[in-house]
């Protein structure tokens, strides 16, 4: 599904007063589900209400899928492998990728770096997903945009003064270069390496979690089919994640920008995500110089936004199982 563009900045500064607006209106069953965290003065709230699925309702443990703040996560994975010497970020990602390489007219040459900045001209913005009967590809078939994968082939296309241009493919790409570099699952070397360090244990790339999940809706409320669209284009698209998991990813970016002793990142690359290269795009997140960093994202049937305030230090997250219902509940508190 083509990524939805919050306006993150004010978002950040409406979910908690939001999230009072949202409580406040869960008198009926059938809403749409959500979670909020809040980390300040390094102590973590949070809030949850609505409908989980027609049977249950949220509660704090709650996964709902967080799309595109899936990069995010992606991105530490990745920044884990050049803190560890494994991987270079201005080398061609060619160099690291065993399985398949990147085509294209700069397919040799697009970086590691480029490709988490969406700056390598890589295709297919985003992804669709596959419902309950359809055939899974695997990440090779993704990659060539073979039978079964319901997307185009990822390659490289000419491209303007290194500009940003929006590329769920790329991070496919680096999917596949995890997988390459380390030998691991995608899926077990994030958990491993981001996910277990930064105190998110029960967030998962699994495509269906084990643990209770929300189910997805359309901004008409109407049901997503079997519940949610399954992603095996995880870096992309495929983690499953509470709002308090969201907040400790932009948290642990927070501590290593600060070189604190349980810093997942040295403090230099932590500075280099932060850095925006092109349209206020860094390493994994979005960026306003001095302000803000963040990520948002829209599955089928499921909305996320996450940001941290660089200079105060507070790190907000929301997600929901309704297409829209973020949107909806900030314009209603602004409205007031």
């Amino acid at each position: 599904m083509n990524r939805r563009t919050f306006a993150t900045a004010s978002l950040a500064a409406l979910l908690t007063p939001a999230a009072s607006a949202l409580q406040a209106q869960q008198t009926a069953p059938g809403l749409p589900g959500y979670q909020i965290a809040e980390i300040k003065d390094g102590r973590l709230t949070s809030g949850y209400g609505g409908a989980a699925t027609p049977q249950t309702a949220v509660n704090e443990g709650t996964l709902f899928q967080v799309a595109s703040c899936s990069k995010t996560v992606n991105a530490l994975a990745v920044m884990t492998l050049v803190r560890d010497g494994r991987v270079a970020l201005d080398r061609p990602a060619n160099q690291y990728l065993r399985r398949w390489q990147l085509p294209g007219p700069r397919g040799a040459d697009a970086t590691v770096a480029e490709l988490m900045s969406h700056t390598a001209g890589t295709t297919v913005d985003g992804f669709a997903g596959y419902g309950p009967s359809e055939k899974l590809p695997d990440l090779m078939d993704i990659l060539a945009g073979r039978t079964p994968a319901n997307s185009a082939a990822i390659r490289t296309r000419r491209r303007i003064l290194g500009g940003f241009s929006y590329s769920g493919g790329g991070t496919t790409v680096l999917q596949a270069m995890i997988e390459d570099v380390t030998g691991t699952d995608f899926a077990a070397y994030t958990r491993a390496e981001v996910l277990n360090p930064v105190g998110a244990p029960r967030a998962t790339f699994q495509i269906e979690p084990s643990a209770a999940f929300a189910h997805g809706s359309y901004g008409n409320g109407q049901p997503v089919p079997g519940g949610f669209k399954r992603h095996p284009e995880s870096a992309a698209a495929g983690l499953w994640a509470t709002a308090s998991d969201l907040a400790k990813v932009l948290q642990s970016v927070m501590r290593s920008l600060g070189g604190g002793p349980d810093a997942l990142l040295p403090a230099e690359l932590a500075q280099r995500m932060i850095t925006p290269v092109s349209w206020g795009s860094g390493l994994g997140v979005f960026v306003q110089p001095g302000a803000i960093i963040s990520h948002d994202g829209r599955n089928h049937g499921f909305d996320a936004v996450m940001a941290a305030e660089l200079g105060t230090g507070i790190v907000r997250a929301a997600v929901t199982n309704r297409n829209g219902a973020i949107e909806g509940f900030s314009e209603r508190v602004t409205s007031r």
